[in-house]
């Protein structure tokens, strides 16, 4: 379970720099030439994922950021309530176990 929280937490730590890079993309819409950012994820040495930010292929859009970036507000929130959930059972538990 504890395993769990450490991915969920992860997650959450990935997200800014996802949201960084379709910032920058956003950003540089009108510079040109520019291949947009993104945020390539592997898993962790401790487990959960790790972010490296690389060059994406060719040019983004307005349309593709702003469907990234509500899309992570998404997953942000869904995170969040799954950590909320997973800290609360480990709460419980550990009140049982005493």
């Amino acid at each position: 379970m504890l395993g769990n929280i450490a991915a969920l937490s992860s997650g959450l730590i990935l997200d800014p720099q996802r949201l960084d890079a379709s910032a920058h993309n956003t950003a540089n819409l009108n510079t040109r030439p520019s291949a947009a950012l993104r945020v390539e994820a592997r898993e962790g040495a401790q487990g959960g994922v790790e972010g490296a930010m690389v060059a994406g292929e060719g040019p983004s859009s307005p349309v593709v950021e702003s469907a990234e970036q509500i899309a992570l507000i998404q997953q942000a929130v869904a995170l969040k309530k799954a950590l909320q959930t997973q800290s609360e059972m480990v709460g419980r538990l550990l009140v049982l176990k005493a």
